[in-house]
């Protein structure tokens, strides 16, 4: 009855016998168990919010965990070819001398097979005596000084073979660790996004049913004038309630979330986004017949990149020639430009704190147009850039007491 009675037109209603008020009554039991359940949906979004930032903490800490292990792995990959270069040299080395020790070794096997002629057989056999005794006495000492050296650089040969093993084992595990660690930051990253687009959708959909509800009310009061004023007023005062409570809720959240501190007295706090070695600073001489505008990092295949503040994330996704960007918003009029990423994992308007994931670097470069000629090497490269406003600064002063900075 109450569906026929809304697909009335006026005058057809007004021709209708007017409505029982029980109907009324009933639409605003559902519209009070509406704004119930709105209640309830916003108490879960606001502990998915509290959930977040617990999630928020996990991620900085897996961060840094991953960023270690790359930096392990990285030293690791370095002792490891600097452990095959001595292998090399030592064989070299030992490979030059195989010549040399070969014909001592037959020397001192044919002294052994044709000593020298003893003085007492025949006088013309002294002088030989005493050359063949002068030399195998000079030449056995020599050749046993010579295999000694040998067994010693043997032993290190076999030294460095064991350790070179050792070294692939233990990069192996921290790799086996580093993909373990990944995986678990790409899950929580989801779970993150999941909660509050969950809560938020239900919430909207019971707006949504709320709204349906009051248009039905409405429609009601007017076949019931003389009930509509003093229920409309009521319920307007109520949703007023509702919705001020919303906001305030809402602010707090957002406040919780705003920087602790703000970023113009952050300089010398930040820790630089991704392990690896500076190539280029800002100012420095571009390869392209400019200055840098911001800070050049090689980092290694897959790196972690984190929000190096804490901020909101304006832009996530590809820009140009840039490669995959994220600008994220510290506050106090600042931007922060990541580029050259492969994956972004961070979303637009997503607020994040400093130290959590925003994305991987790739297996190369990305972005040739800023970087000129320090993608030659073929190493990822991320880029970062500071502005306030609209002008490009120095991010120099900003890195944990600059040491990063300098390389």
């Amino acid at each position: 009855m109450l569906a026929a009675c809304l697909l009335l037109s006026p005058l057809a209603a007004a021709q209708t016998a007017a409505p029982d008020p029980q109907q009324l009554e009933t639409v605003e039991q559902q519209l009070e168990g509406s704004k119930a359940e709105q209640d309830r949906i916003a108490a879960e979004v606001a502990a998915a919010m509290r959930e977040q930032d617990e999630i928020a903490s996990r991620l900085i800490e897996i961060s840094a965990q991953i960023q270690e292990q790359e930096a392990a792995i990285q030293a690791s990959e370095t002792e490891l070819q600097k452990l095959a270069a001595d292998q090399v040299l030592l064989m070299a080395s030992l490979g030059e001398r195989q010549e040399v020790l070969s014909e001592l070794l037959a020397g001192l096997q044919r002294l052994e097979q044709n000593p020298p002629p003893a003085l007492v057989v025949e006088p013309e056999d002294v002088l030989a005596a005493l050359r063949g005794a002068m030399l195998f006495g000079t030449v056995v000492p020599e050749l046993q000084d010579d295999a000694q050296e040998l067994i010693v650089e043997l032993a290190r040969l076999d030294a460095l073979k064991t350790e070179v093993s050792a070294r692939k084992q233990a990069l192996a595990d921290d790799i086996r660790r580093l993909e373990t660690s990944r995986g678990e930051i790409g899950r929580l990253i989801a779970q993150k996004k999941e909660l509050v687009a969950r809560g938020n959708a239900d919430l909207e959909n019971e707006r949504k049913r709320a709204e349906r509800l009051a248009a039905n009310a409405s429609n009601l009061r007017q076949l019931l004038a003389g009930l509509a004023a003093a229920r409309e007023k009521a319920e307007a005062e109520t949703r007023k309630k509702a919705a001020d409570a919303a906001a305030a809720a809402r602010r707090l959240e957002e406040e919780k979330r705003l920087p602790k501190i703000a970023f113009a007295q952050a300089k010398g706090q930040l820790n630089l986004p991704a392990k690896g070695q500076v190539l280029r600073r800002f100012g420095d001489p571009d390869g392209l017949g400019g200055k840098s505008q911001g800070l050049v990092i090689g980092t290694r295949k897959g790196a972690q990149v984190t929000a190096p503040a804490d901020g909101q994330v304006e832009f996530a996704g590809a820009f140009r020639s840039y490669g995959k960007v994220v600008i994220l918003n510290p506050g106090s009029g600042y931007r922060i430009l990541l580029a050259g990423l492969e994956e972004v994992t961070a979303a637009t308007g997503e607020r994040l704190r400093a130290g959590e994931p925003v994305g991987l670097m790739g297996d190369g470069p990305s972005s040739v147009t800023l970087l000129g000629d320090v993608v030659q090497n073929g190493e990822p490269v991320l880029y970062i850039e500071f502005r306030n406003s609209t002008e490009a600064i120095d991010s120099g002063p900003w890195w944990t007491a600059n040491k990063e900075a300098r390389g």
